[in-house]
């Protein structure tokens, strides 16, 4: 369950971006009636209700990702995943029995920016009311039992042997840590086996204390609830953490890093990734490059780059490329995988298809197909209970304007082939990525 809750960490989806702004015309209607406000303690809170399933989620987003590991790698990971361990007033086993009897479910989820504490319960008052306030205590009263330290020092020693048998992930964390150089998304998610064995209670505690308060923290909440409830449920939330201090991720982004790494790996199979920094979710170019994304390698079967070296000549098993866009500049990643003996002609090909859709940008009818495939998709964004969450998470956590969902088509549409060509020469140079290969050498 661990290995697997991180293996979806590795490379992020895009989210979608989204403000509170249009509401005051009298006959619109938001594709999602997304309710905004603040706790009296100062947390952003993002409401829908979502009557049609007896189910609420509940989100709340701290600015602890990996990224403010500072010194201890891994730590923001292992904190998030020790507050399920006990607490002041429960031990895991309580904790357990306490969500299991009422069927709700906990997780967590981290990336550089953030960690993510997810609650989903049944929404009659019998079943959620003890979730909830299980919830609660794992947030607010965190313990880090001795026991469950060592015993998660196990778990995440194991995850970061089967991390070490994975050619992508090796390539992803050496590509991350080599575009990034001392920048703190440069910190590998699971930390290093030298670093799990230094983390101590003290060290945990600091962490939660610093991290894990009011100021640094988003509420999200969707379900089967009225707005005065998600309010209630909100405060409760809010009032039960210190108030503490806003984090702020202060360092400048590298300069490019444009080296060629190879990693040795036993495999006939040789993992490629190559790419450069990219841009933030805010980026005013944001758009033309999505779009352009979806035409070079987003749209995966009908990609250029699939087309090229995979369908044309043969070279790889699949491609794709993507911008992670994170608070601070993301990485825009080409990826693929091919055999050994062609890895070089198809790094060459893929760096060649890269420049040349760079150069000429996209045909009219490969962005009318993007435009559609994109829009097409959009609606997977609020199509459940789960992903309104994610959205909301992304809205709250970067601080993005509510009226996105229901500009986004407006958004796309208006951008032209000359809007996409001049974004991709200004932001992505070909002739300098950074490229890391694993295989044999």
């Amino acid at each position: 369950m661990f290995a697997k809750r991180y293996a979806s960490l590795f490379f992020l989806i895009l989210g979608f971006a989204v403000n509170t702004t249009n509401a005051a015309t009298t006959n619109f209607k938001p594709i999602l009636p997304i309710e905004h406000w603040t706790s009296n303690n100062g947390i952003p809170v993002y409401f829908v209700s979502k009557s049609q399933i007896p189910m609420v989620d509940v989100s709340i987003i701290f600015r602890a990702g990996s990224a403010y590991d500072g010194s201890s790698p891994g730590i923001a990971q292992f904190t998030a995943q020790m507050l399920e361990q006990g607490t002041t007033h429960l031990n895991v086993n309580q904790i357990a029995n306490r969500l299991e009897s009422v069927g709700a479910h906990y997780n967590t989820a981290l990336n550089q920016d953030m960690t993510t504490l997810h609650l989903r319960s049944l929404s009659e008052p019998q079943f959620f009311n003890p979730a909830f306030n299980t919830f609660k205590d794992m947030v607010s009263h965190a313990n880090f039992p001795p026991d469950a330290i060592h015993r998660l020092k196990k778990q995440t020693k194991t995850a970061l042997q089967q991390e070490a048998q994975s050619p992508i992930a090796i390539a992803g964390k050496a590509f991350y840590q080599k575009l990034y150089g001392k920048h703190p998304y440069a910190s590998p998610l699971l930390g290093t086996n030298q670093s799990i064995d230094s983390i101590t209670r003290a060290k945990l505690l600091a962490f939660y204390y610093q991290y894990y308060v009011a100021k640094n923290a988003v509420i999200t909440i969707v379900g089967n609830i009225t707005r005065a409830k998600a309010a209630t449920l909100a405060e409760q939330l809010a009032t039960a953490l210190p108030l503490g201090e806003k984090a702020t991720l202060l360092t400048s982004m590298p300069s490019q890093a444009t080296n060629l790494y190879k990693i040795s790996y036993p495999s006939q199979q040789a993992t490629i990734l190559l790419g450069q920094i990219g841009i933030t979710l805010k980026d005013p170019d944001y758009y033309p490059l999505i779009l352009g994304n979806q035409i070079l390698g987003g749209g995966i079967l009908t990609s250029k780059l699939f087309t090229e070296i995979r369908n044309k000549r043969g070279l790889c098993y699949g491609i794709s490329s993507y911008f992670n866009t994170l608070e601070k500049r993301g990485p825009f990643i080409v990826s693929l995988q091919t055999r050994q003996k062609q890895a070089s002609l198809a790094l060459a090909e893929t760096q060649t298809t890269l420049k040349n859709f760079v150069i000429t940008g996209p045909k009219e009818k490969e962005l009318q197909a993007a435009k559609q495939a994109l829009i097409g998709s959009f609606p997977l964004s609020f199509a459940n209970n789960a992903a309104i969450l994610a959205t909301l998470e992304k809205i709250g956590f970067y601080e993005l304007p509510l009226s996105y969902l229901d500009d986004y088509k407006e958004m796309l549409d208006k951008v032209s082939i000359e809007q996409v060509q001049r974004a991709w020469q200004k932001h992505i140079k070909p002739g300098k990525l950074l490229t890391v290969i694993v295989g044999k050498n």
